[in-house]
């Protein structure tokens, strides 16, 4: 403790302050003396967010400055309570504090900041269930590394919509969140998930939640969502005014960074973040294009998969940018010598080396079917928050169970090093005997599926069968494809039960109107087909249609399926769909 510090130490806690309980010519204030580690370079962010004044009751309040004893001062509440007191309140508890918190965070949006530094230590509970937020702004570290910081990408604001359900989850399971890492990052969210469906709560209160501790922050409820819950002035504001300001905050959060870039846990092939935008591998290196985060939150963003390995991260993995043959929508357009970092979600892994061009661009469309699997089940997953329905939880277990049985058949044909993606039977052999990035893909490939299969047999399962219980049906006594049996002999004989469950979300999804819909139910119908859309041999067909959209005489990288698929509206899915219903399902007989 520094010698010069007075008062009482309070039970409010700060990873950037030292809040003690003083009192001052009759007056009692809570004073934030700050800690020896905070950084100078900060000191302008801490002079807008430690003075920030306001009328909001959920904020804390400044009242002055008592240089002399080198502290800020704010106004004291009286008797209080830690947030961490309040343990599993009833619902409607919650709902209030929600509500509150949430009224907060749209005053500190409005004024670009965020709050980034709430939690349960910090925030304080007056008048009995009145919260008020006594730490937010920019800091440089957080008590809690939410999932996008494991991969130092640049921040922005729904970085709060986690910290908010971190909040609820506490008050719900009654522990804390669990802390993610490059070692659990694939599977914690669905620990996380089946805690929270096995609290007392409604089911509506663990969607919202769920939807809101999302690791994907693309995949997050955004706050539109969130202020139609409580209040219309939260929806007004969302609505309209938070699309200029939420460019600020993110400019803002940006800069701010610029001081709070660090080095986080590492392992082979771990790419961290610097300054001027470079990636940096422990042993490959390769330039790293940074992309402008959206503002508009609610757009549906293609970038499977999401699961990293033991020895990777989320963000960062930046395969090669295959320069197409021919001219592309200018936004399209990309250096080759550029790693384009938006590819990155769809294929796993990094390479150092990649000068047979043609080979890894066939690898990576026969990769491509995992993507697509990954992210659909995701996409369902989130959809489920909306509009729930048994069909939507057989869907989500089908995708898991096959993108299993799909990848299991390609690491026993790449240990054979089977040539089984068209390639020159002699570039092949020398491929695989010189490639070294050949050989790291079939040991992360392995290395998926082992933890895919974990997954799948830990909590994948449990989850279809507690969809079940919340339907009230009886799960499938004789379906050999509905347990948790990873024994199988080829695809095939999985096909019907695995068609059976994806027709049935198709003809959900038939009913629903809007884009996201839309792009789900083209992904349903490619993934209810996915060896004979995604055959090598037939790429050139099966997606004439996307080449004609973009003007292309061809298809000739999975970046251009993808940004068909980011980019383009509710008219071009459907009109994609038909066209390959009526090629597959020439009877319309899924």
């Amino acid at each position: 403790m520094n010698n010069n510090q007075i008062g009482e130490s309070s039970r409010i806690k700060s990873m950037a302050f030292d809040i003690r309980e003083v009192s001052n010519q009759g007056q009692k204030y809570f004073a934030y003396y700050k800690k020896n580690t905070m950084k100078k370079e900060l000191e302008k962010y801490l002079i807008q967010d430690l003075n920030f004044t306001h009328n909001c009751k959920n904020l804390r309040k400044y009242k002055k400055s008592a240089d002399s004893h080198n502290y800020k001062a704010f106004e004291y509440e009286g008797e209080y309570k830690i947030l961490r007191d309040l343990i599993k309140p009833k619902e409607e508890t919650i709902l209030k504090i929600i509500s509150d918190i949430v009224s907060a965070l749209m005053i500190l949006h409005s004024n670009q900041i965020i709050g980034r530094c709430f939690n349960i230590d910090n925030i304080i509970l007056v008048n009995g269930y009145t919260p008020v937020l006594m730490e937010f702004g920019y800091y440089p570290k957080m008590d809690y590394i939410v999932p996008e910081q494991l991969y130092n990408t640049q921040l922005n604001e729904k970085i709060d919509i986690f910290l908010l359900g971190r909040v609820i989850y506490y008050l719900t399971v009654g522990k804390e969140l669990p802390i993610y890492n490059l070692n659990n990052f694939g599977e914690l969210e669905e620990k996380i998930n089946m805690a929270i469906a096995e609290t007392n709560y409604t089911q509506n209160l663990k969607l919202f939640m769920q939807g809101l501790l999302q690791k994907n922050r693309n995949s997050r409820i955004d706050y539109i969502k969130i202020a139609q819950k409580f209040d219309s002035k939260l929806l007004n504001f969302y609505q309209n005014q938070f699309q200029r300001f939420s460019i600020i905050i993110s400019e803002t959060i940006k800069a701010r960074q610029e001081y709070d870039i660090e080095i986080q846990e590492s392992a082979p092939f771990f790419i961290n973040n610097t300054h001027n935008n470079i990636i940096i591998c422990q042993q490959n290196k390769g330039p790293y294009v940074s992309s402008i985060q959206q503002p508009n939150v609610s757009k549906i963003n293609l970038n499977p998969p999401k699961t990293p390995p033991d020895f990777s991260d989320d963000e960062n993995l930046c395969p090669p940018m295959i320069k197409t043959l021919y001219n592309m929508n200018q936004t399209m357009v990309m250096d080759s010598e550029e790693i384009n970092k938006e590819l990155l979600n769809i294929l796993p892994f990094y390479f150092e080396s990649f000068d047979k061009y043609s080979i890894w661009n066939n690898i990576f469309f026969s990769l491509y079917r995992f993507g697509l699997l990954k992210k659909l089940n995701e996409m369902i997953i989130n959809f489920k928050k909306l509009s729930d329905d048994l069909c939507l939880w057989k869907a989500c277990f089908a995708l898991s169970k096959i993108s299993i049985v799909l990848k299991q058949e390609l690491v026993n044909d790449l240990n054979q090093d089977k040539n089984i993606f068209y390639i020159d039977e002699q570039d092949w052999k020398e491929f695989v005997t010189k490639d070294k990035d050949y050989k790291k893909m079939k040991q992360k490939l392995q290395l998926d599926l082992n933890q895919e299969k974990s997954i799948f047999i830990g909590l994948t399962f449990s989850q279809l069968y507690k969809g079940y219980q919340i339907f009230k049906q009886l799960p499938p006594q004789n379906d050999d494809f509905q347990n948790n049996n990873l024994t199988y002999g080829i695809f095939e004989e999985y096909k019907i039960s695995y068609r059976g469950i994806l027709v049935e979300s198709i003809c959900f999804f038939e009913k629903c109107l809007g884009k996201e819909s839309s792009l789900i139910k083209l992904l349903l119908l490619i993934c209810l087909k996915i060896n004979n859309i995604l055959d090598l041999d037939v790429i050139q067909e099966n997606f004439q249609y996307v080449a004609q959209v973009l003007n292309l005489q061809q298809v000739n990288t999975v970046k251009e399926l993808e940004f068909f698929f980011e980019n383009k509206n509710e008219i071009h899915f459907d009109e994609f769909y038909n066209k390959l219903k009526d090629k597959f399902f020439p009877q319309n007989q899924q």
